[in-house]
C-alpha cells in the first residue's frame, strides 16, 4: 500500500471517528491523487470535508485555484466544487426519497428501505456519505401498485416496456432529479445459480422488520441481523462480480458496531460459513479494525485470516469495480464459482468471457429473444467486437481482462470460496 492509499484510509478513519486528523503534509500533486482515490470510492465529500482543516490541503487547493489556467482547471477537476455539487445532489436526493416514502404511506404502501439511507445515518455527517440510488424491498404481489404510485410521483422505469409482474427488480429515475430508486421483489437474482439459496436467508423479513428514523421520517427496514447479513452478502455478490470499495467496508463495520446489541452474530456467522464467505467476511472486519478503528465481532475476530490480498482488491476496485476490464472479468470469476458449486471441471477463462449463454447475450443481441438458434452468430459477432474493435467496446483490453480474471479467481481460492 502506497502513501496515497494509506492517507486515504487514515482520513476515512478520522472522518468516521470525528477526530482531528494529523496533517500528512502532502504536495499538491499528492493531494490530487488522494482526491481522485476518494472520488473513485464515492467518498469525496466526506474526505474533503475533513481534509480542508489541514494546512497542506488548504495550500494545495489554493495553488490549484491560483496557478492553473482556465484550460487546466477544466482538465484538472475542481475538487471542492465537485464535492459541494455531490453534497447538494445528496440533499435533494434524500429529500425526494423521503417524500416518496410519505406518499407511498398515504396509499397504504410500506416498503422496506435497505442500504443507502440507513447506512448514511451511521456516519457523523450522513449526507457526506453519497449513494447513487435508493433501494426498496416490496412484496411481489404489490408490484403493480408500487409501479402506479411511482409513475404518479414522477418516476419513470429505465426500461419503458418492463414486465412489472415478472421482473425481480426494476430501476426508476425521476427526470430532472437525482432520485434513482431500485425496486426489489427479491434481494438476489433468483435465476442465478451462483446465488442460489441466498434469498432463503431473508424469508419472513417483512414480519421481522423494524423502524429507523431518518431526518423526521420513520422508515421500515430490515431487522438488524437481517440487514447486516444482507450488507455482507451484497458485498460478497459484488466481490464475485468485479469487486467493491472502501465505502462498503465502512458501512458493514459501522452497522455492526451501531447495532451490536441487537444482532445475532451467531446467525450471521453460520450463514456466511454456509455460503463459503466466512473468511471473506472476517477479512472485511479485520480491515475495519486495523485501518478504520472499528472493533471486530468476536466470532469473526477469532478467525485466522490475511487481509492484504482483499485490501489490495478493494483499493483497486473503486466503489463497485466499474473499470471496463474488471467488468468483463466478472464472467471469469462467476464462471469459476458456478463450476465449483456444480462440481464441474473449470473451463477456460477465454471461453467464459466470449461464449456466454443466450440469456446473457440477449441484452446486446436482441434478435436472440426471437431467434435463439442464432446464438452462434451472436458469438461470432462478440468475438469480433471483443478482439478486433477495443476502442468501440469501451477501450478494454482482452489481455487485461484475462489477467484480472485469473488474479481474482486466485483471490477466490485464497479466501476459500472455491477450490483451486
Amino acid at each position: 500500500m502506497n502513501q496515497i492509499e494509506s492517507t486515504f484510509l487514515t482520513l476515512l478513519r478520522d472522518a468516521i471517528a470525528q477526530e482531528k486528523p494529523h496533517d500528512p503534509n502532502l504536495s499538491e500533486e499528492e493531494w490530487e491523487l488522494v482526491f481522485q482515490l476518494s472520488n473513485w470510492h464515492q467518498l469525496l465529500p466526506l474526505i474533503l470535508d475533513l481534509s480542508c482543516s489541514l494546512p497542506s490541503c488548504v495550500r494545495a487547493l489554493r495553488v490549484q485555484t491560483q496557478k492553473r489556467s482556465e484550460a487546466e482547471r477544466t482538465h484538472r477537476k475542481d475538487w471542492r466544487a465537485r464535492a459541494l455539487s455531490r453534497f447538494g445532489l445528496q440533499v435533494e436526493q434524500e429529500n425526494e426519497f423521503l417524500n416518496l416514502i410519505l406518499m407511498l404511506r398515504e396509499k397504504g404502501l410500506e416498503p422496506l428501505t435497505i442500504k443507502g439511507p440507513v447506512c448514511r445515518s451511521l456516519y457523523p455527517k450522513p449526507l457526506l456519505r453519497p449513494s447513487v440510488d435508493d433501494d426498496l424491498l416490496i412484496p411481489g404481489e404489490l408490484a403493480q401498485a408500487y409501479h402506479a404510485a411511482f409513475l404518479e410521483f414522477g418516476l419513470r422505469p429505465d426500461l419503458p416496456n418492463v414486465d412489472v409482474e415478472n421482473a425481480w427488480e426494476i430501476s426508476y429515475h425521476k427526470p430532472d432529479s437525482p432520485l434513482y430508486v431500485e425496486l426489489h421483489k427479491k434481494l438476489f437474482d433468483p435465476s442465478s445459480p451462483v446465488f442460489e439459496g441466498f434469498q432463503r436467508e431473508f424469508d419472513g423479513v417483512f414480519e421481522r422488520s423494524v423502524t429507523v428514523r431518518v431526518q423526521d421520517v420513520d422508515l421500515r427496514t430490515l431487522a438488524p441481523t437481517d440487514h447486516l447479513l444482507f450488507l455482507i452478502l451484497h458485498a460478497f455478490k459484488h466481490f464475485l462480480h468485479s469487486g467493491f470499495g472502501a465505502r462498503i467496508v465502512a458501512d458493514i463495520c459501522l452497522f455492526s458496531r451501531a447495532y451490536c446489541d441487537q444482532i445475532d452474530f451467531s446467525t450471521v456467522f453460520h450463514a456466511c460459513k454456509e455460503k463459503q464467505c466466512d473468511r471473506f467476511t472476517a477479512a472485511i472486519y479485520r480491515i475495519g479494525a486495523e485501518y478504520l478503528g472499528i472493533p471486530e465481532p468476536e466470532l469473526f475476530r477469532a478467525m485466522q485470516v490475511e487481509i492484504e490480498p482483499l485490501l489490495r482488491d478493494i483499493l483497486d476496485s473503486g466503489l463497485h469495480g466499474t473499470q471496463i476490464d474488471r467488468l468483463h472479468s466478472a464472467n471469469i470469476t462467476l464462471g469459476a464459482v458456478s463450476d465449483h458449486r456444480t462440481g464441474k471441471r473449470r473451463s477456460g477463462s477465454l471461453r467464459k468471457v466470449l461464449f456466454l449463454p443466450a440469456s446473457a447475450m440477449k441484452r446486446d443481441y436482441p434478435f436472440l429473444t426471437k431467434y435463439p438458434v442464432l446464438l452462434p452468430v451472436a458469438w461470432c459477432r462478440r468475438v469480433w467486437k471483443y478482439l478486433k474493435e477495443p476502442k468501440k467496446t469501451g477501450g478494454h483490453s482482452p489481455t487485461a481482462t484475462l489477467r484480472i480474471g485469473e488474479e481474482r479467481v486466485q483471490l477466490l481460492s485464497f479466501y476459500g470460496i472455491i477450490q483451486s
